[in-house]
């Protein structure tokens, strides 16, 4: 997950007030490393998500406890201004901010430039040890890590369902992929192109992808090619590609959250559809802004696998950089390092709904008894790997509009649509230095 949707007029005022506290040279929020009290003073920058703010405050609470010397003040921004705040940071003259965490998506452009410092020996072998791959692909150059993941980003495995709908209408959730296209027909309802209530949804801009490569994998076919450029035109690209574009044809579900960049689980919560894949954060989604009830109104499930073994492909998700002109390097890494420690970063991913990056957490019993609804997916984890060296948003960008296209098209050459889509991700969205 990357950020949860805002009102624009919400986004415009913050959008504001963040520019102008950025501009002013002598606001707290400028990011200055400073002394108070003795002690040495570290800033850490996140954006707005509040119960993320909330643990990092934990954490940083927890940190100060131990470690008497330091004091670590958090500061949050609108994700919308985010991404603009640490790229001049990072390429200030003067030092900003001593810790930022940031979405995988966004490391590349500041990694590429050279302005993060390198994850210390100590940390790093850990990294190499204990981190599934997925989560520390894209903090990776020439075979040293910039970065350091908080979590495992999963977009697929799971998905929200409907129970009031599924009891009302006397059924159990699907456990076959046969069985979920067959329950999707049973129950959409479709009025003439609108589709009113939805079956299986996951046509979003999240999910999409995520599910299409699953598919892919699922079925003992690979997208990246030895030279790791992309190739979806395969048997298996092509046959998972029609089995989406059915869904659709079906009437099963529409592009309308696509086309609108929302996700499908607002229509689950809204009793508009049945199901919808996501990853597992949208749980608080459905008790804190929709105020339902886990258990009565809605659960998580598995989605049912689509090929003969599992598999699937996933994107670096949020971690914890260190900029390379920041005054306090040294005592950054110590907040880092005590950040990343199992016992403290579980905590962290109870408090923020998150699946653990770390093998060694897959059995924690703290976390199973913290998030019964979830421990599912820990099984499928090390099924996973990286989706690749490549710039994730852009690279969703051109399926996304491919799938549409596809889906507007009387007559649709999937094999064709699928070649030129893979061969313009390769040339506009891979990643433009080595990792190895």
């Amino acid at each position: 997950m990357k950020i949860r949707k805002r009102s624009a007029a919400a986004i415009a005022v913050v959008l504001c007030l963040s520019l102008l506290a950025g501009c002013s040279g002598g606001d707290k929020k400028s990011g200055a490393s400073s002394k108070e009290d003795g002690r040495t003073t570290l800033t850490f920058w996140c954006h707005d998500n509040e119960p993320w703010v909330k643990a990092y405050k934990e954490m940083a609470k927890k940190f100060e406890e131990a470690n008497s010397e330091y004091k670590v003040e958090v500061q949050e921004y609108p994700y919308e201004v985010y991404n603009d705040k640490i790229q001049t940071a990072l390429t200030s003259s003067t030092s900003g901010p001593d810790v930022i965490a940031v979405w995988g998506g966004m490391a590349p452009n500041f990694i590429k430039s050279d302005a993060l410092s390198e994850v210390p020996a100590d940390l790093s072998k850990e990294m190499d040890e204990d981190y599934m791959e997925p989560t520390v692909g894209i903090y990776q150059k020439d075979g040293k890590y910039y970065g350091v993941p908080m979590e495992f980003n999963l977009e697929y495995g799971g998905m929200i369902v409907n129970k009031k709908l599924f009891d009302e209408a006397g059924i159990s959730y699907p456990e076959t992929w046969e069985e979920l296209r067959g329950t999707s027909k049973e129950v959409s309802e479709q009025n003439g192109d609108i589709v009113e209530v939805k079956g299986f949804e996951m046509i979003d801009t999240d999910a999409l992808i995520c599910n299409y490569l699953a598919m892919i994998l699922q079925q003992g076919g690979q997208y990246l090619q030895d030279d790791d450029s992309v190739n979806f035109a395969t048997p298996e690209g092509i046959a998972a590609m029609n089995e989406i574009l059915s869904m659709v044809k079906d009437g099963e579900c529409d592009l309308e959250n696509l086309t609108a960049d929302e996700y499908c689980y607002n229509d689950v919560y809204q009793d508009k559809g049945y199901m919808s894949s996501v990853g597992s954060w949208a749980i608080g989604e459905g008790t804190d802004s929709y105020d339902l009830t886990y258990g009565e109104d809605f659960e998580y499930v598995k989605v049912p696998q689509y090929g003969e073994k599992m598999a699937f492909a996933s994107e670096t998700g949020w971690g914890i950089i260190v900029p390379e002109n920041g005054k306090n390097k040294d005592a950054a890494w110590e907040f880092v390092k005590f950040f990343s420690q199992p016992e403290n970063l579980v905590q962290h991913n109870i408090a923020c709904n998150q699946l653990p990056p770390r093998k060694s957490l897959l059995d924690s019993e703290e976390y199973k008894e913290a998030m019964p609804n979830v421990t599912f997916l820990l099984d499928i984890l090390p099924s996973g790997q990286w989706m690749g060296p490549y710039n994730t948003s852009d690279m969703r960008d051109i399926f996304n509009q491919t799938f549409i296209d596809l889906c507007q098209s009387d007559d649709p050459d999937v094999e064709g649509a699928l070649k030129e889509a893979s061969e313009k991700i390769t040339k506009e969205c891979q990643i433009g230095y080595s990792m190895d």
